[in-house]
């Protein structure tokens, strides 16, 4: 009986020291993360506003973390490629990925995606948006936003319009107010901001749709104007162009930058990293490359709300994506 006793004293004694050492282990690698330098991929090319602005964060990030974020550009599909990747990577806290939110909110209603937006992501912080608004060269017969509703009514289909792709935002944003207005539009496709603006100011397109970094210096060049912006707050150096809320437009085409990391991803460590991307945003130098790259700062988002944000738009654009008819399944 004696030696059956001493058995189980023994097995309790070494069940309890095991699970301290496992406890400890725990929490020393929560205390300790990063040990090691931390991998930001951006879904786009280097240069470009996400990479400028992914850089920017991380370099305020990493003071907090201790030790260095690398940024890695992995360009293509609009961030899709990129977030597969990521989707596949371990989910330890060293590996995330800066992209916009088509990938997420977009992107699975566009085509067939490998992986799930949110069952197989988790998504860390919204850092802020892009900018967009509808611009005219400065000669164009339009002077404001209800004359081009107004001429867009009377001439069916006769709007000629440059965006940056079917199911970018200048399309889908004009998309949505067209419905609203109850007009229809010619989309011309470009790919990219800077032939968009040539083919504005060649005449080519009436009106464009445009991100402010783009439209920006030829607004102050006066060769181009702005006749409705897509943001609430407008935009400083357009005074006088109606916001969509101003013009009782009530909805948002957001576009926003969003960090994510692999699902699974230890909640000690999803925190460590939301307060040091948190801080990141805050830094004046952040602060004052936001404002020269035209990009919008909002409150940040993380957690719970971030996701429930997400879902939101997901299945907001879901909608939109089906009444403009470009749906996958209907381009099949």
């Amino acid at each position: 009986m004696e030696k059956n006793a001493l058995k189980k004293i023994l097995f309790v004694t070494l069940v309890v020291i095991g699970s301290h050492m496992i406890l400890q282990s725990i929490a020393l690698a929560q205390v300790t993360f990063p040990t090691r330098p931390v991998t930001i991929w951006v879904g786009f090319a280097a240069g470009g506003t996400t990479d400028i602005m992914a850089r920017s964060v991380a370099e305020g990030a990493e003071k907090i973390l201790g030790q260095k974020i690398v940024v890695i550009e992995k360009a293509g599909g609009a961030g899709v490629v990129c977030a597969s990747l990521l989707a596949k990577q371990k989910p330890d806290g060293y590996t995330l990925g800066a992209f916009l939110d088509t990938p997420v909110t977009r992107g699975p209603h566009l085509r067939d995606l490998d992986y799930d937006p949110f069952l197989d992501l988790s998504h860390i912080i919204r850092v802020g948006f892009f900018k967009t608004a509808f611009v005219v060269r400065s000669d164009s017969p339009f002077k404001k936003w209800e004359e081009v509703v107004d001429w867009a009514k009377k001439n069916p289909g006769q709007l000629v319009y440059g965006h940056v792709g079917a199911g970018s935002i200048p399309h889908l944003g004009m998309a949505k107010v067209a419905l609203k207005e109850g007009f229809t539009f010619k989309g011309v496709p470009f790919p990219g901001d800077a032939p968009n603006i040539s083919a504005v100011l060649g005449g080519h397109v009436m009106i464009a749709g445009l991100s402010a970094l783009a439209s920006r210096p030829h607004v102050e060049a006066k060769t181009v104007r702005v006749l409705l912006v897509f943001d609430k707050e407008g935009y400083d150096y357009a005074p006088d162009a109606p916001t969509f809320e101003k013009m009782n437009y009530d909805f948002e085409i957001p576009s926003l930058i969003i960090i994510s990391a692999p699902k699974g991803i230890p909640d000690s460590i999803r925190e460590r990293l939301e307060k040091a991307l948190l801080e990141g945003i805050k830094t004046k130098k952040f602060m004052e490359v936001a404002k020269k790259n035209e990009f919008l700062l909002r409150e940040p988002l993380t957690g719970r709300v971030l996701e429930d944000y997400l879902r939101k738009n997901y299945l907001f654009f879901e909608r939109l994506i089906k009444e403009v008819g470009i749906y996958k399944t209907e381009r099949k």
